[in-house]
């Protein structure tokens, strides 16, 4: 069963019995959490439409001063406004804290715990920043779910390594954020807290599993959320909700202490990565962390500073050369992904740099692979903490069968198999130097982040385009483009298939439904050269006009 710990429970023992009333219980208790004058009125709740990301100004429940704090979208900004006195970290704390209960009330995003002073760090780098972790990153004398019932009042008794940095920079833990059970879905949905829905539209998903987080951020009740990503965790939902994130490289940002489902695989490694409304909020987050040592909090982090150098090459470098990916052939994408590519790939050549095509027909056994890593237990991690309570999976959720279950020296094979893609990716990156006017590899690969925008519960059922880059552990970043237009993105006269799974995506697909939700592009690094991946993205999410994505 994946646990970390210590923890230790506040209520009497889930059982097969109670289960379903404890976890009603918990829900009122939740929603009663939400101070009186933090709570929305019948009458906007009863009114608010599909988007209700500009509710929050509508509300009257910030002040003029709170609504300027977290209409901000950049962490040194903030930062340096606490830093100087113009804000305190409480009214910020308190400003945030007051965002998140509005978007908790309209998208079931988070589940808070009260703000906490920071008046005890002395010299911190994030200087009171708020920031919110999804409910995976144990912090000492708070609850931790990981999105199980079984884990119904489970308190942390020690900081993950990653909070515990984060709190020595000085940040204010405000809320942690919900997730899926068992962390292995596209979505965020639970039988504890229930489903969360994107801002943008809430017929439809925020993705997931830090589906929280995106919708969060989205709503603006948090300027810097902290996911994880095995799969497309921290890209999905930033490009489902029209987020900024980076995956980093494996063992760059602390992940010890914190809690997973399969825990001790180890053959595609789960990262923590940053979301925020801007890529320099994420940049901000890593060189915060690299630059506090990580290794001295978790034992299997890198001892490696933010390589200042490496980020400021790019804008150093003159002419640049880019690959972009098309399709991973196996689900093509629908028309809005595609036309947020394009956009990107003529900004960037309009801009003087150079884009050749990269493709990766070669590599679509990729996604087969994958799946027989995170599958490779015959599905006994999540069975175990399901079954001590006869919690039944969610809809979507794969559970592994027992008979699939490979031998030691088949999963060693199954390791090998996955380092000959990876160094044959390499070698077809370092190839493209005979193609580029540079004489250089490319610098970066734009690909789509997944072959959908938010779509309806259940349709996000190909994570590949993310999965991918989690196999070959290539740092990977997202960034908003442009929205659905449903007058430009109609649906292919001439369609063909690639697949019986592609022809169903065909069919879910609804540029009516889906008008004005956020369409973003992925960019794609060298493995542990995330600060140069940064670098790139700073340049090629300005010229996108990334910051607004909205009116384009």
């Amino acid at each position: 069963m994946a646990t970390i710990g210590p923890y230790h429970t506040t209520l009497p023992h889930v059982t097969k019995e109670n289960w379903r009333d404890l976890a009603a219980q918990k829900r009122e208790q939740q929603a009663q959490l939400i101070p009186a004058e933090w709570r929305l009125s019948p009458e906007i709740i009863s009114q608010a439409g599909d988007d209700v990301t500009g509710i929050a100004e509508q509300s009257g429940i910030l002040s003029a001063r709170e609504l300027e704090i977290t209409e901000l979208d950049e962490v040194n900004e903030l930062a340096e406004r606490i830093a100087n006195k113009t804000y305190t970290a409480e009214e910020v704390a308190v400003a945030f804290s007051k965002r998140a209960a509005i978007a908790q009330q309209l998208t079931n995003c988070e589940f808070s715990f009260p703000y906490r002073s920071i008046y005890h760090a002395l010299t911190p780098t994030q200087y009171g920043v708020p920031v919110s972790l999804k409910d995976q990153f144990d912090i000492a004398g708070t609850e931790l779910t990981q999105g199980y019932v079984a884990y119904l009042g489970r308190i942390s008794e020690r900081d993950s390594a990653l909070a515990a940095l984060l709190r020595d920079s000085g940040a204010v833990f405000h809320c942690r954020t919900n997730v899926p059970q068992t962390l292995m879905i596209g979505e965020t949905f639970n039988h504890l807290f229930g489903r969360t829905v994107n801002p943008h539209c809430r017929k439809l998903i925020p993705g997931g599993s830090s589906g929280g987080e995106g919708a969060l951020i989205a709503m603006k009740g948090s300027i810097l959320g902290v996911g994880t990503d095995i799969g497309g965790s921290v890209r999905i939902p930033s490009a489902m909700c029209g987020l900024h994130t980076i995956r980093p490289t494996t063992r760059r940002v602390p992940y010890g202490h914190a809690t997973n489902s399969m825990l001790g695989q180890e053959s595609i490694v789960s990262v923590a990565g940053p979301m925020a409304r801007s890529l320099n909020s994420c940049t901000y987050f890593l060189r915060s962390v690299l630059n506090k040592n990580p290794a001295d909090y978790d034992a299997t982090s890198l001892p490696f500073a933010f390589n200042e150098t490496a980020y400021g090459r790019a804008s150093h470098d003159g002419k640049l050369s880019f690959g972009v990916m098309r399709t991973d052939h196996l689900v093509t994408p629908t028309p809005p992904i595609r036309r947020a590519l394009e956009m990107a790939v003529q900004r960037v050549r309009d801009a003087g740099h150079e884009v050749i095509e990269f493709d990766t027909k070669d590599f679509n056994e990729y996604y087969t692979l994958a799946g027989k890593f995170f599958s490779a237990d015959g599905g006994e991690d999540i069975r175990r903490v399901l079954a001590a309570i006869d919690e039944p999976p969610i809809e979507g959720v794969l559970v592994a069968e027992d008979e699939k279950v490979p031998s030691v020296y088949a999963l060693w094979q199954l390791n090998r198999a996955r380092e000959a893609m990876q160094q044959k990716f390499l070698d077809k990156w370092l190839a493209t130097a005979k193609e580029t006017s540079t004489g250089r590899p490319i610098d970066g690969l734009l690909a789509p982040p997944a072959p959908i925008t938010a779509c309806l519960p259940g349709n996000n059922r190909h994570v590949g385009y993310t999965t991918f880059f989690n196999l070959l552990d290539l740092p990977a970043l997202v960034f908003p483009v442009t929205k659905v237009n449903a007058e430009k993105d109609v649906a292919d006269s001439d369609f063909k298939a690639l697949s019986e799974e592609d022809e169903k995506f065909r069919g879910d697909y609804d540029p009516q439904l889906t008008a004005n939700v956020p369409v973003a592009v992925q960019l794609v690094g060298r493995r542990w050269r995330d600060e140069e991946l940064l670098g790139l993205g700073e340049i090629v999410s300005d010229l996108c006009g990334s910051k607004n994505w909205k009116q384009q």
